[in-house]
């Protein structure tokens, strides 16, 4: 087992795309698409449901506005599998990492529960 996995086996990975419908622009900015041009300078806003989870994963989220100098911010929580708001549980949930890439903010989170429980990430990014 990788070092730091103990208790719920591998780490896993899964992927998912940014909703553009979904995005919340700050500052009032609003563009009519999701283009690295259109978020140059700008920052955003986005909520994802990556459903029921426990143990270990590493989550790749995609969007062609994604890069190396993208500023990620993350926080995570017990959510519903469905759609509606966070709230704090029985479980601990962990962010451990926040990675931006080419087309990518990769983060690796930790949700110590014995099965699988709802994980809904808040994201807030800004392109310099």
């Amino acid at each position: 087992m990788p070092a730091g996995s103990e208790g719920h086996g591998e780490i896993q990975f899964e992927e998912a795309k940014v909703e553009e419908s979904q995005v919340h622009y700050l500052g009032g900015q609003r563009p009519e698409g999701v283009s690295p041009q259109d978020l140059s300078g700008f920052g955003w806003t986005y909520r994802h449901n990556w459903g029921p989870r426990n143990g270990w994963w590493i989550l790749n989220l995609t969007s062609n506005s994604f890069g190396p100098n993208t500023r990620a911010y993350v926080s995570i929580s017990e959510g519903p599998t469905g759609s509606g708001g966070k709230f704090i549980g029985g479980a601990r949930y962990q962010v451990f990492n926040v990675a931006p890439d080419s087309g990518v903010v990769s983060i690796r989170v930790f949700i110590d529960w014995s099965s699988p429980i709802g994980l809904v990430a808040d994201y807030m990014f800004v392109n310099p």
